[in-house]
């Protein structure tokens, strides 16, 4: 039971994630991957497979943040235009 109150957010954030999932509400992902671009910004560190930090490749830094804003904002815009208006962008 200590687990569950250790970051409870998070918690939170895992039975939203995978509701999600069960439901097939993908823009829930599609926020979680800009929340990560955005705290990366922030924080000046990115994970892919490994931390990449700002300022020792920057070139690699940008492009796995790009990336993870570009895949969320993907999975936001394909899931609402389903949603809203029966087109699928795929």
């Amino acid at each position: 039971m200590k687990y569950l109150q250790s970051h409870p957010l998070s918690w939170v954030v895992v039975v939203v994630l995978l509701l999600a999932t069960w439901f097939q509400v993908y823009s829930l992902w599609g926020l979680l991957f800009m929340w990560w671009a955005i705290s990366s910004f922030m924080t000046g560190q990115a994970f892919l497979i490994e931390t990449i930090d700002s300022r020792e490749n920057p070139p690699l830094f940008y492009v796995i943040t790009i990336m993870w804003f570009g895949f969320g904002l993907l999975y936001v815009v394909q899931d609402l235009a389903w949603r809203l208006f029966g087109i699928y962008i795929g």
